[in-house]
């Protein structure tokens, strides 16, 4: 083969790799695009309430568009459980669909960090602490009381927070646990625990007994006022409301939701923002914990993340969750049910395990 043969080849091989080399960079572009575009297809959508058609169709297959992304990830060999995340972002958006569901988005509800592209809605007694301390931690913020950082960590405006919930390139997250047992946990931590003072004893106790124990409220120069009878000088509960009393009176109020026992769907806008990735903490794994950290583009090595933190008195599982569910009534586990149907349907919890907990005590199987 003469030397001007073998130039020309070169030549030839070299302009079909250049050529190559711009068609890719053209079709990331076009991909990054496509994301992009969508995003601001369906906040304008969301924004006017007029969808053509084609926007409709789009609409509809976000959750299959976030699926891919996800099989993307687990190419990449990140350890997740990709059916399982599938399947809840799948069911979240029927039940929103299904119900016709419409959530308000509060800008207290969530952390967010520009620079880590990053969105996570907190819920009381799901690792919140936990999840706080992470995100102060990309701030660089030392802290003790992460209830207070709450505000420091919070999307500055409304507005910051409708942009970050509709950007495609934000990370949202989301943790839950299973309803009953974050409601237990709430109920020992901030009711049935009376070595501390807390606002939910302070708050609510008081319209519980109203409701359970009204002789309390029959006041006399011996026994004194309620709040004598019921509380310590320093605000500890000297009477505890049992679980059954606390139950009895959550089924029957619509306006007092504390952030303890809300419903997951209305506290993190399930129906208006689309998450990238739910983590259920019944069963989480630290492959699914190493897959956040680099979503959040963090290190595991050089990041703090505290074990996630028990009730005192220890974790509230199953069998702890089953015991106090014994001493409820029929009619209240169903109407305790139909208050976090909404949550049970999104998440594809079972409700059965703990209905036979007070179903036993009837002799029922």
């Amino acid at each position: 083969m003469s030397v001007k043969t073998q130039f020309v080849k070169c030549v030839l091989c070299v302009i079909f790799y250049l050529a190559m080399c711009f068609f890719l960079l053209k079709a990331k572009q076009a991909s990054y695009m496509t994301r992009y575009q969508f995003s601001l297809l369906v906040a304008k959508c969301n924004q006017t309430r007029q969808c053509p058609s084609a926007v409709s169709r789009v609409t509809t297959r976000s959750v299959d568009l976030e699926i891919k992304l996800l099989e993307h990830d687990e190419m990449k060999g990140e350890a997740i459980n990709l059916q399982e995340s599938a399947m809840i972002l799948r069911q979240i958006t029927n039940v929103c669909a299904k119900y016709n569901l419409k959530t308000l988005l509060a800008k207290r509800h969530f952390l967010y960090n520009s620079r880590h592209k990053s969105l996570y809605c907190w819920i009381r007694k799901v690792a919140s602490t936990s999840f706080t301390k992470l995100f102060a931690d990309m701030k660089n913020r030392s802290t003790q009381n992460y209830y207070r950082e709450i505000n420091n960590l919070a999307p500055r405006s409304l507005k910051e927070l409708q942009l970050a919930s509709q950007d495609a390139e934000v990370f949202k997250l989301l943790v839950v646990r299973h309803p009953f047992q974050r409601l237990v946990s709430s109920y020992r931590d901030r009711i049935e625990d009376n070595s501390k003072c807390t606002a939910q004893a302070w708050i609510y106790v008081e319209k519980i007994f109203r409701l359970t124990r009204p002789k309390l409220f029959h006041s006399n120069t011996k026994t004194g006022n309620f709040r004598h009878k019921v509380f310590t000088p320093d605000k500890r509960l000297k009477i505890v409301p049992t679980f059954k009393e606390f139950v009895e009176w959550l089924v029957q109020t619509s306006d007092e939701d504390d952030v303890h026992w809300t419903p997951y769907y209305t506290h993190c806008a399930l129906c208006g923002i689309r998450y990238n990735y739910v983590l259920k903490l019944d069963d989480y794994t630290y492959g699914q914990i190493n897959y956040i950290f680099s979503k959040l583009n963090l290190d595991k090595n050089e990041v703090y993340f505290p074990k996630l933190e028990e009730t005192r008195g220890g974790q509230t599982n199953f069998d702890i969750t089953c015991k106090y569910f014994k001493n409820l009534t029929e009619d209240a586990m169903f109407k305790l049910y139909e208050k976090y149907k909404i949550d049970f349907q999104m998440y594809n919890y079972n409700v059965n395990r703990y209905m036979n907990c007070a179903m036993k005590k009837f002799g029922k199987p």
